[in-house]
C-alpha cells in the first residue's frame, strides 16, 4: 500500500530538495535544482521511478520529526528486537564555512544509530535518472564509493559501513546491503553531487557528523530570526522553515512547491509540475516574510522578482524558472505510472502561456508594500512599475484566465479585475508619496475608477447579493474573499458580508473550502478542497473579530498535516488526504498570513 503524503518529510539547502518516507526511503530528489530532471522519483512510480531505502529488514513501527527549528527530519524505527533512529538532511552551512574547505554542490547525509538493542537494517540504493527513464551503471570505487555519471554531473555514495555493498550491475541499476546497529552504534551514508570534474568526496569519519551537526546549527541559527511568537506558533515557524527550503538561494526566487505531478484527485489527471516561481504569490509572499522577520529573503524575492520579469516587461508571464526563463513547455512522462496511478506526469507548465490580469495587481501590491520597508525605487525600477500600470491600462477590458488558471477561453473574472484595482492603487499611493509623474498618477487613478465601477456592476449580482466569479454570472469562487485582504474593499462591507457567507454556504464540505463548483475549467474530474482557500476565510473572520470561527477553519486544514507538520495544496474532503503538490508554499504562506491575523485579533485592545 502507498504511503499518503502526510507520510512524507521535507529536506533541502534551498536549491534541491527531498522528500523523505516515514519508512526511510527518498523518493522523491532532484539534482543540482528544483526543477532538475529527477534522480528518485518512486514516489510518481515505485518499480520505475528510483529510491534510497533504508530500513529494518523486519516488522517495525515508524514515526518522523524534524528536530527542533531545523529542516533536519529524524525517522525512528521501533522493531520487537530494539529501537534506532535514522537522522537526514542536506548538508547546509554558511558561506564562510564553505571557504575553509572544498565541499560537492550538494551532498544528503543520512545518519544511522541504535539507540537500544539490535535492529537489523536493509540498505536499497536505485537511482533512476531523467523521471526513472534510465538506470545509471553504478561502479563501485572502493573507498572512494559508488559512482555514477550523468550529462556533467558525478554522484558518489559512500558509507561508514564495515560489510561490503552488493548487487551492483548495469541491467538493474541497484546497490543492496544488509546490517545490523547495536545501541550506541553510528553509521553514516553520504550521497553527493558535483558539477563537472574533478569531484569532490566528503570525507565522513568525524567530519560526517560534525556536519550533520552543523546543518543543526545553521538552520536553528537562522530560526532564530523568527519574529512571531503567539497563538499556533510551532505551525507558523515550520512554514516560515518550508519557505526558507522552497526558496533557490542563488536567485532569490521561491518554487511553488518541490514536486511534480502528485495529483488533485486521485486517479485523475490534474496533475502539474509546480517546481517554478508564479508571480500570484508575489503580494502574500512579501507580506508573510516581512510579518515573519526575514528581510533579506524578502529582499532576495523582490530583487528575483524585479528583474527576471524584465524579460518580458512591460507585460509579465504568469510563472517563471528559478533564473527568470519564461518558456516552460509541458511534456508528459509516458513511462511513469503516477501517484497512485494517477497518470500523467508532466514536466513544464503551459500556464506560461496564459494571460493572466490578476499578477500585474500582485507583484504592484509587492512592491508598494516592500516600498514602505525599504524606501523609493530606483529610477530604472520606477520606470518598470510605472510600465505594468500602463499594461493594466491597455489590457484590463480583456477577458482572462483567471488566478486558478483556467484551461479554457478567457473570461472576465472579477478577482482579476480587482488585482487590477490593486495594481493601480498601489502606484497611485507611490507616485503620491514619491513624488513620481502627476501625470500618469491621475490616468491610473481614473482607470482604477473605471475598473471599480465595472466591478460593482458587472461583478456583483443584484439577485444573489454578491459578488460573483464572473462579470454578469451567478456562481462564486474563492478569490473572491481576497477584496478585502487586498483593500479593494471593506471586509465589514454588506456586500463583502453578503459574498462571505454564501462562499461558505456553496463551498464547504467539512469546514474545507473549495476553489469553485460547477465551474467548467477545461480539466476532466473533480476539484478537491483547497487549503489556501480556508486560511483566506480564517483571516477575514479574524478581522471581523469572529476569531472562534476564524480559528475552527484555520484548524479545520492544520489537523490534516502529519507529525512533520507539512501541508499540500489541496485535501479531500471525505477522507481528509492531503493532495496536489507537497508541501505547497501557497499554503503555509496562508496559514502565516492567517495565523497573524487571528493572533492580532486576540491581542486587539490587550
Amino acid at each position: 500500500m502507498q504511503l499518503q503524503l502526510r507520510d512524507y518529510a521535507l529536506i533541502g539547502n534551498s536549491r534541491a530538495a527531498a522528500l523523505i518516507s516515514k519508512d526511510g526511503s527518498i523518493d522523491w530528489c532532484c539534482l543540482p535544482e528544483f526543477h532538475s530532471p529527477s534522480i528518485f522519483a518512486a514516489i510518481l512510480d515505485k518499480e520505475k521511478g528510483g529510491s534510497f531505502a533504508l530500513s529494518p529488514a523486519g516488522r517495525y513501527k515508524s514515526i518522523q520529526h524534524y528536530v527542533d527549528d531545523t529542516n533536519v527530519v529524524c525517522t525512528l524505527f521501533t522493531t520487537a528486537e530494539g529501537i534506532a533512529r535514522i537522522t537526514d538532511c542536506f548538508v547546509a552551512m554558511e558561506e564562510e564555512a564553505k571557504k575553509k574547505e572544498l565541499f560537492p554542490d550538494h551532498e544528503i547525509l543520512r545518519v544511522v544509530e541504535g539507540i537500544s538493542g539490535e535492529v537489523e537494517f536493509k540498505f536499497e540504493f536505485r537511482p533512476r535518472v531523467y523521471y526513472g527513464k534510465i538506470a545509471p551503471k553504478l561502479v563501485d570505487r572502493g573507498k572512494l564509493g559508488i559512482q555514477f555519471f550523468w550529462q556533467e554531473g558525478t554522484y558518489i555514495l559512500n558509507s561508514t559501513l564495515d560489510v561490503g555493498v552488493t548487487g551492483i550491475s548495469g541491467k538493474d541499476g541497484g546497490a543492496v546491503a544488509r546490517f545490523s546497529i547495536a545501541g550506541g552504534e553510528r553509521i553514516i551514508f553520504s550521497l553527493s553531487y558535483t558539477n563537472q570534474a574533478p569531484a569532490i568526496i566528503p570525507k565522513l569519519e568525524r567530519t560526517g557528523y560534525e556536519r550533520m551537526q552543523g546543518t543543526v546549527a545553521y538552520w536553528q541559527n537562522w530560526m532564530s530570526g523568527c519574529a512571531y511568537s503567539g497563538l499556533y506558533e510551532a505551525h507558523v515557524r515550520r512554514s516560515a522553515l518550508v519557505l526558507k527550503l522552497l526558496t533557490h538561494a542563488p536567485s532569490g526566487a521561491i518554487v511553488a512547491a518541490p514536486t511534480t505531478s502528485l495529483p488533485e484527485e486521485i486517479g485523475g489527471e490534474r496533475n502539474w509540475d509546480y517546481r517554478y516561481c508564479w508571480l500570484r504569490d508575489a503580494s502574500i509572499t512579501v507580506r508573510a516574510l516581512r510579518k515573519l522577520g526575514f528581510a533579506k529573503e524578502m529582499e532576495a524575492y523582490m530583487s528575483w522578482m524585479l528583474h527576471a520579469t524584465r524579460l518580458t516587461a512591460p507585460e509579465l508571464q504568469v510563472l517563471y524558472s528559478v533564473y527568470g526563463d519564461a518558456t516552460l513547455k509541458e511534456e508528459n512522462l509516458s513511462w511513469l505510472s503516477g501517484y497512485k496511478n494517477s497518470a500523467p506526469v508532466r514536466i513544464g507548465n503551459k500556464a506560461h502561456g496564459q494571460f493572466q490580469l490578476d499578477v500585474y495587481g500582485e507583484v504592484l501590491d509587492a512592491v508598494y508594500y516592500y516600498s514602505e520597508y525599504a524606501g523609493n525605487l530606483s529610477n530604472s525600477s520606477q520606470k518598470f512599475v510605472s510600465g505594468l500600470g500602463e499594461v493594466i491600462c491597455r489590457q484590463w477590458t480583456i477577458p482572462d484566465n483567471g488566478i486558478w488558471e483556467i484551461r479554457r477561453a478567457g473570461r472576465h473574472h472579477t478577482h482579476s479585475k480587482a488585482m487590477a484595482w490593486v495594481g493601480l492603487d498601489r502606484l497611485v499611493k507611490l507616485c503620491g508619496k514619491y513624488g513620481w509623474s502627476q501625470k500618469l498618477e491621475k490616468k491610473f487613478s481614473d482607470t482604477a475608477r473605471a475598473i471599480s465601477d465595472e466591478i460593482e456592476s458587472k461583478g456583483f449580482n443584484m439577485a444573489t447579493g454578491t459578488y460573483t466569479s464572473e462579470f454578469g454570472g451567478d456562481k462564486l469562487d474563492a478569490s473572491l474573499l481576497t477584496l478585502p485582504l487586498t483593500g479593494y474593499c471593506s471586509v465589514n462591507s454588506p456586500r463583502m458580508r453578503a459574498t462571505m457567507k454564501e462562499i461558505s454556504n456553496r463551498l464547504m464540505e467539512n469546514n474545507l473550502l473549495y476553489r469553485y463548483k460547477s465551474l467548467p475549467d477545461g480539466v476532466s474530474g473533480r476539484d478537491t478542497a483547497f487549503a489556501l482557500c480556508n486560511f483566506w476565510l480564517a483571516e477575514n473572520l479574524a478581522m471581523l473579530g469572529d476569531i472562534d470561527r476564524a480559528k475552527e477553519l484555520f484548524e479545520a486544514v492544520i489537523n490534516k498535516a502529519g507529525p512533520t507538520l507539512l501541508l499540500s495544496e489541496e485535501i479531500d474532503t471525505d477522507t481528509g488526504e492531503l493532495l496536489g503538490n507537497y508541501p505547497q508554499g501557497f499554503s503555509h504562506i496562508g496559514l502565516v498570513n492567517a495565523a497573524y491575523a487571528i493572533n492580532k485579533a486576540i491581542n486587539k485592545g490587550k
